[in-house]
């Protein structure tokens, strides 16, 4: 087995803490959780979303994300509606209180990603983000049936 430092799911971890730990103060001072604000996020780039497509989006299960919808809507932050169609498909939005929360929280979201990008240098942060990506397509493409 290889050595612990070499641990490709440890390493993505303690990147993903190195990171949040620069963002989880500004959150729990807005009372939104990680998840939460993920959702909220997700919703301010689109109109309406299907919950499904929404937890795929941005990594929650279903359980999960049903209960953190139940949460926000409660707060008057997002609707969730059945389809027209497809009475099955659950739709969700962001509501005006939701966008200002955003809109209010992105503030200082981007001077934490000015701060992470002048740490690791603006070249360095956009090869990263281009080489997460290809590793997430590529390791995808493993999951995907071979074709006939």
């Amino acid at each position: 087995m290889r050595a612990l430092e070499h641990s490709l799911p440890l390493k993505l971890l303690m990147a993903r803490e190195a990171v949040m730990e620069r963002f989880r103060p500004h959150l729990l001072a807005a009372g939104v959780t990680e998840q939460q604000w993920r959702v909220l996020r997700a919703l301010c780039e689109a109109d309406e979303a299907e919950a499904g497509e929404l937890a795929e989006a941005i990594c929650l299960k279903m359980p999960s994300l049903s209960r953190i919808l139940a949460d926000l809507s409660g707060e008057g932050l997002i609707n969730r509606r059945n389809g027209t169609e497809d009475r099955r498909l659950r739709l969700v939005s962001i509501t005006e209180k939701g966008r200002a929360l955003v809109a209010k929280m992105a503030r200082h979201s981007e001077k934490e990603y000015a701060q992470i990008q002048n740490a690791v240098g603006a070249g360095a942060y956009a090869v990263l983000m281009n080489d997460l990506q290809a590793t997430i397509d590529k390791l995808n493409s493993l999951n995907q049936p071979a074709p006939d």
